[in-house]
């Protein structure tokens, strides 16, 4: 009983621990909440230790470790991603509701292209390129991407081009 009672412990401190590193970036004062959960988290891991029952889960944290190391690779494009999906919902909810997806000149502007191609002020013609390349494996419509993340990133691409 114990031992079930450890494992719960230290899985619910754990989750919570994460998602309150999750939040830290949001103001809140959880720097006592973060301890206790560590605590905690240590605690049960320790009695797992005791009992001879960690094994099983230092198994399945080094069976999930090659895909964790590349998950983790692929956080950094949260933001973008997140970005998109938030326009797209957007523009389909505008859709629906019978406006266009576009602002009211209909075309992108420069500043919004930088932003999804998520270059700096001036890009150069290379640049452009390679990350509109970059950012097209990862959502192309053949890969299971969606449609729209494509149209947005060639019209960012074509518009920044037709700039320089």
């Amino acid at each position: 009983m114990l031992i079930i009672l450890a494992t719960v412990l230290a899985s619910v401190a754990f989750l919570v621990l994460m998602r309150l590193l999750w939040l830290r970036s949001k103001p809140g004062n959880y720097g006592s909440l973060i301890t206790v959960a560590a605590a905690v988290l240590v605690l049960g891991l320790a009695v797992l230790a005791a009992t001879g029952r960690l094994n099983w889960l230092v198994a399945l944290a080094a069976a999930l470790f090659p895909f964790l190391r590349r998950a983790l690779g692929l956080l950094r494009y949260l933001p973008f991603v997140g970005s998109l999906l938030a326009r797209f919902r957007q523009s389909t909810r505008n859709t629906s509701q019978g406006a266009g997806s576009r602002s009211r000149s209909g075309t992108m502007g420069r500043q919004e292209a930088i932003d999804i191609l998520g270059l700096g002020s001036h890009p150069s013609r290379d640049e452009i390129i390679s990350a509109h390349r970059r950012l097209m494996q990862k959502v192309h419509p053949d890969r299971g991407g969606s449609n729209y993340l494509a149209q947005q990133l060639n019209e960012a691409k074509r518009l920044l081009l037709e700039q320089l």
